[in-house]
């Protein structure tokens, strides 16, 4: 804050170290403020009932570093002309930040400041995390994936990172020698039915450790470490470094493994997309940025098409051709015309395909499955179609306005506008779209099974319902639906 001179703070008692991080502002006139923080606060106040005794004094500034917060603002008048010397020489002596606030400088200025910081910070933190989700894309296409992954995931966390085997380990940067306890740690994630993650401390640093694939086939742990702490945008750098290594170690070439292949299934997979815009409309050639998923089955003679050959009749070369359905990601086109181009291209080719709806990277998942669901149909009508040729069937039978009244009395008290009802909503959506698998919904979610249990069981109470039962998940899933119908 001292950097912002509008606010011509003075810093009285400057930080033991580095500047400590602050989560929010908090203005208390309180004696004892402790029990109504949190930690990491910027707590300002005008010593309106700061003690004047040297003890009771050194018990405040005590009872203030014990409940973590970052730094204090006195404000100079109308109670105090100087910051009193007893609590610059408390903080002094105990390490805690002192600023003070001049009379010109009201608290909401200052609350106002640190609120703009934190979103400046938070666009930064978005901003890092697109750019490595999107270097890590491009890792899985650059020779020896496996390897440019580690590195990229290294140099986006300034990190050592490291994927064990039984037998080997690749590694970017230099590894320290591993404790007993991690050893153990590797051990248990390797177990089938135990964990997915775990967090240790090894010679000063902070690691974390991941299990690679899924069930009995996570022979691979990841590990990756650093001295400074692991923050929620690191976490989501790590998943996704996760889910793309698990790709590339469960997908042999010889089974639609290329580098294209993986991306293409990386961003049809159910689990959180990572911000790839950018990048998929630039390697498809889509410069509106919308994209549709292409399902396709082989209808002519001879073997079926493979290789570049496919890249070139769907024009583009994110296919995964590793099932009996092809799979593809191509520009949705200027207009309708333009995607039924493709669909008769790929039929006098010897193709049957079905085609989604436009969508973003971030909705491909939901197209792949329009796409699937309407390949059925094509099949059964021996012709191919695209996802806007069709009307919904509810919503031609379904009044969207009386759906919304319907939709809010099922949901009840989940249907309010607030962050509890929309935290609620998406464990709800999330659980039900896993079909009640609770650690599928928890590594969806970023949370743990614990707390999806704890939430659903919330949800099961306040909607009295009983979520085991099939017709309550089935009304529940229509009501989430139609309630986001806007």
């Amino acid at each position: 804050m001292t950097e912002r001179r509008a606010l011509g703070l003075r810093t009285l008692v400057p930080p033991p170290a580095a500047e400590p991080p602050v989560r929010w502002a908090l203005v208390s006139e309180l004696t004892d403020p402790v029990p109504y923080l949190r930690g990491r606060e910027l707590l300002l106040t005008a010593g309106v009932n700061l003690p004047e005794d040297s003890e009771a004094t050194a018990r405040y500034v005590t009872g203030l570093i014990g409940a973590g917060v970052s730094a204090l603002g006195f404000g100079v008048t109308p109670v105090h002309d100087v910051v009193p010397p007893a609590l610059v020489e408390q903080c002094r002596s105990q390490g805690l930040p002192l600023l003070e606030v001049p009379r010109e400088t009201p608290f909401v200025a200052v609350s106002q400041a640190v609120g703009e910081a934190l979103e400046e910070l938070h666009v930064q933190e978005l901003r890092r995390l697109g750019d490595a989700h999107r270097a890590l894309a491009k890792a899985v296409t650059a020779a020896a994936p496996v390897e440019r992954v580690l590195r990229t995931l290294a140099q986006a966390l300034d990190c050592w990172a490291a994927l064990t085997t039984e037998r080997s380990m690749t590694h970017a940067r230099s590894v320290p020698v591993l404790t007993d306890e991690v050893a153990e740690l590797i051990a248990k994630l390797r177990t089938p039915g135990g964990p997915r993650s775990a967090k240790a401390r090894m010679a000063g640093e902070e690691v974390f450790l991941h299990a690679v694939g899924e069930g009995a086939e996570s022979s691979e742990v990841l590990l990756i470490g650093r001295a400074a702490p692991f923050g929620m945008t690191d976490r989501a750098v790590l998943g996704t470094a996760v889910a793309l290594l698990g790709l590339l170690l469960r997908s042999p070439a010889e089974h639609g493994g290329t580098p294209e292949a993986l991306l293409t299934r990386l961003l049809l997979g159910d689990g959180p997309v990572p911000d790839l815009d950018g990048l998929v409309a630039e390697v498809v050639g889509a410069p509106e940025g919308e994209l549709r998923v292409a399902h396709a089955r082989w209808r002519g003679r001879g073997a079926r098409p493979s290789g570049p050959a496919l890249a070139d009749l769907f024009g583009t070369p994110l296919v995964d051709a590793s099932t009996d359905v092809v799979r593809a990601i191509v520009p949705a086109g200027r207009t309708p015309a333009d995607a039924e181009a493709v669909l008769d291209r790929l039929r006098r080719a010897g193709w049957l395909a079905a085609l989604s709806g436009p969508a973003r990277a971030s909705g491909l998942a939901s197209a792949d499955r329009q796409a699937s669901a309407l390949l059925v149909r094509v099949r059964a009508m021996d012709q191919p179609l695209m996802w806007s040729q069709l009307d919904d069937p509810f919503e031609v039978a379904i009044d969207a306005a009386r759906a919304r009244d319907a939709a809010r009395a099922l949901l009840g008290p989940l249907a309010e506008d607030t962050e509890t009802a929309r935290g609620l909503r998406e464990t709800l959506r999330v659980w039900l779209a896993r079909h009640g698998n609770w650690d599928r919904a928890a590594a969806d979610l970023g949370s743990h099974r614990n707390s999806v249990r704890y939430r659903i069981g919330r949800i099961e109470r306040d909607l009295y319902v009983d979520l085991a039962d099939p017709e309550h998940r089935m009304r529940l899933w229509f009501a989430l639906n139609w309630l986001d119908v806007d």
